[in-house]
């Protein structure tokens, strides 16, 4: 007997997870361009540099702070943590939030708003988002996208 599929996540989830980790990356600096303004240039590089170190780390095992926020936790497509390298690619997301985002609406959308491109598929993901809590209002978020976009 075959055990059942995890819950995957949809993109309104993963997009909250991403906002989060992009906001601990870029918090620490904002932060000391307004109360340190003597020395604002090296602690927010260092602040900054800290929080993509802390947040690749977080990443490699699949368990960021936006991710368990959102209640999932990334995988690859056979279950185990992400690695180094998808660390890196997922710190790179964080830190680049706002182009990286537009970038997936894009591609995902390529034109007449139906989600054909290589990023409507589940089954194209090279990381899984799956479900460890229950958060309802992502939750139903997910479940409207799943709804709508196929």
């Amino acid at each position: 007997m075959d055990s059942p599929e995890p819950k995957v996540v949809d993109l309104p989830s993963l997009l909250f997870g991403l906002l989060v980790d992009s906001l601990v990356v870029w918090a620490g600096a904002v932060l000391a361009f307004v109360f340190l303004p003597a020395h604002h240039i090296p602690v927010a590089l260092g602040l900054l540099f800290a929080a993509l170190l802390a947040n690749w780390a977080l990443a490699s095992r699949g368990s960021t702070l936006g991710a368990r926020l959102a209640g999932f936790a990334l995988r690859t497509r056979n279950g185990r943590a992400p690695g180094a390298k998808y660390g890196l690619v997922l710190t790179l997301l964080a830190l680049l939030s706002v182009p990286s985002i537009v970038f997936l609406i894009a591609v995902n959308y390529p034109g007449g708003g139906d989600a054909s491109g290589p990023l409507g598929d589940p089954a194209s993901y090279p990381l899984l988002g799956l479900r460890t809590g229950r958060r309802r209002l992502l939750e139903a978020a997910d479940a409207y996208w799943e709804r709508w976009s196929w």
